[in-house]
């Protein structure tokens, strides 16, 4: 029998019973995999966002009956899904943790390669987070692979996938680990401060959070081995209208420049797009835009608290975060 390290599963929730009876079966049985096979103690923490639906009588009403531990955290407001998983971290008893969206299943093999690369990085004491491929639940296609990290155009680039399903010797190094589908090393995480108020309600927390990881010299990590199928914004599309749900996303990428983007050049570029594609959005019909330019405005005293803390705390200048993915780009390029 192969040993493992104990874990926790964090799953926030927002009237969400109908999500957790589809896809909490699944997670039972791949944590109940994971632990039969490896000996290791697992725990399912669920927590309720401040439902007014029956979610938390259901979970309740079944906790005996799971194959793992199941408990409940909850809330009584809705605090949106950063700080619900900052709660669940904060609850979760043992060393690593895998934070999952309600609307994930996962494979009943997919817990031991992510717990696996901790084991086997953890004596460079710098691996932060390791996310799963993931496959889109309703269609099955590729929706979560490794993402490179770029500079284009005044802002940082997120979304360049990159596909491998071949287990590296090392972890594979990715841009950003999506809140929804990864593990996290809970003491890190703490360490960090988990993820930011400022994003709430939703979007680019994850983001954020990564970011933050490999500017203070940690890393993030793509583990192919483990599968998770998603059902995209089944709860975001119950609390926002499409436009809100554009508006928060640029304000929070804005966020993200102003507090971490400490390259000079770099942030006088950014500075430079952000004042052009202002200026023209009534032109280009991208009124959420500018409405989210003078939302993020009015949070400057924030935003600059918040930079200064992670200018002191970076270990990691803008160009090397960067330089990681330009070099796995050149890299996999040269093996095509």
């Amino acid at each position: 029998m192969a040993a493992g390290t104990d874990l926790s599963i964090v799953i926030p929730t927002w009237n969400g019973r109908h999500l957790l009876e589809r896809f909490l079966p699944s997670v039972v049985g791949a944590a109940a995999s994971y632990a039969r096979t490896t000996g290791s103690s697992v725990e399912i923490v669920v927590v309720d966002d401040g439902s007014t639906d029956d979610s938390i009588a259901w979970m309740t009403g079944r906790s005996r009956s799971w194959e793992v531990p199941v408990r409940v955290v909850a809330l009584e407001a809705n605090v949106g899904f950063g700080a619900a998983c900052n709660r669940g971290v904060s609850a979760a008893e043992h060393p690593l943790v895998l934070l999952l969206n309600n609307d994930v299943a996962l494979d009943s093999s997919a817990i031991a390669p992510l717990a696996g690369r901790f084991a086997r990085e953890d004596p460079s004491g710098l691996l932060f987070a390791v996310h799963c491929r993931v496959l889109d639940f309703d269609t099955g296609a590729e929706a979560g692979t490794g993402q490179l990290g770029g500079f284009r155009r005044g802002f940082i680039r997120v979304h360049d996938a990159y596909g491998t399903q071949s287990p590296g010797e090392r972890v594979w190094p990715s841009m950003f680990a999506s809140g929804g589908s990864s593990m996290v090393d809970r003491t890190r995480f703490v360490e960090l401060g988990g993820f930011d108020a400022l994003f709430a309600p939703f979007y680019l927390e994850d983001v954020e959070l990564s970011y933050r990881a490999w500017k203070r010299g940690f890393t993030v990590g793509y583990e192919p081995e483990s599968l998770a199928r998603h059902r995209f914004s089944s709860t975001i599309r119950d609390r926002a209208s499409e436009a809100e749900i554009r508006r928060i996303s640029q304000r929070n990428r804005l966020f993200l420049h102003w507090i971490h983007l400490h390259d000079r050049a770099w942030f006088l570029q950014h500075v430079f797009w952000v004042v052009l594609l202002f200026i023209t959005a009534p032109l280009t019909l991208r009124i959420d835009f500018a409405r989210a330019v003078i939302e993020a405005l009015g949070r400057l005293p924030e935003i600059r608290a918040r930079r200064g803390k992670e200018r002191d705390l970076a270990r990691r200048r803008d160009r090397e975060v960067i330089e990681v993915f330009e070099t796995l780009r050149d890299r996999k390029k040269k093996a095509r």
